[in-house]
């Protein structure tokens, strides 16, 4: 939906016959590779979907781990965009982290839709619970983003002990009108007209998040200019949780976890004092 947004000012300014210089310096987006942390073990393992795809996951391990984390990711990103987030987690824990990535993303086969990544998240809940030697240690799940979907809908999976759900939306219907309301300059308002198909509506984590007593905490960025941390209070104060905290990151924005490496500090802070009451 943003990409659109951002396609749709794009047109109306080129229309409207503003001069803009553009440099080659403009054009281009670099994006930089990190390397996962040389402390960590790491396995790469492929799951079967069904009879002809296969779900890509990763196992990062070190010594003597005290804690398990699986990782969802969101959207616009793959298990390798959270590898800063994963190594600071290395450093301020001894753990397991334990994430894949959504069909058709990263070297997952398929092609994702809205019940494919839950199924796909119930399946690898399934592979961590029957395979992975230390599934006895507590065990966090973490949403970020679209993630924070795919996490309140299996929260309650046997697996899991604590659920951490990061910058997500209430519901996609709400999202729409925030963006249309409040990240869109006036003058571009009345050209946008958007013909959602109603099946991306079923994005909705109202319901869900009333679903579980687990404890669960909410972290969003303070300066988080696509789903506004407004949101996460609400899923807060929707709870049912027998222990719940919210948590705004200062200065963070959307992608605060992913290459942010000092908001993924404050994130990690957050989530340590959390479950280590």
């Amino acid at each position: 939906m943003k990409k659109i947004i951002v396609l749709i000012i794009v047109i109306v300014v080129l229309q409207g016959c503003i001069s803009q210089k553009v440099s080659q310096r403009d054009i281009f987006n670099p994006v930089k590779e990190f390397k996962l942390s040389s402390d960590f073990r790491f396995e790469r393992n492929f799951i079967k979907n069904t009879d002809s795809t296969s779900i890509e996951t990763w196992y990062i391990t070190e010594e003597n781990p005290q804690i398990n984390f699986i990782y969802f990711s969101g959207n616009g990103s793959n298990i390798r965009s959270a590898i800063p987030f994963f190594n600071e987690l290395g450093k301020q824990f001894d753990l397991n982290i334990f994430s894949f990535n959504y069909s058709g993303y990263g070297l997952s086969e398929g092609t994702p839709s809205i019940e494919g990544i839950v199924r796909d998240g119930q399946l690898v809940l399934n592979y961590f619970n029957d395979t992975i030697e230390d599934k006895g240690l507590p065990t966090i799940l973490i949403g970020y983003s679209l993630g924070g979907f795919v996490a309140l809908n299996l929260m309650n999976h046997e697996a899991i002990d604590q659920v951490v759900i990061m910058s997500t939306f209430t519901s996609i219907e709400e999202l729409q009108a925030y963006l249309l309301k409040e990240a869109l300059p006036v003058i571009i308002r009345p050209f946008l007209k958007l013909d959602i198909d109603k099946s991306i509506y079923d994005l909705d984590n109202l319901k869900l998040v009333e679903n579980s007593t687990k404890p669960i905490l909410f972290v969003h960025g303070e300066y988080d200019n696509f789903i506004p941390s407004s949101m996460s209070y609400s899923l807060y104060n929707l709870s049912h949780a027998v222990r719940k905290d919210i948590k705004i990151i200062n200065n963070a924005d959307h992608r605060m976890v992913l290459k942010d490496i000092i908001s993924n500090k404050l994130v990690i802070k957050e989530i340590k004092k959390f479950i280590s009451p």
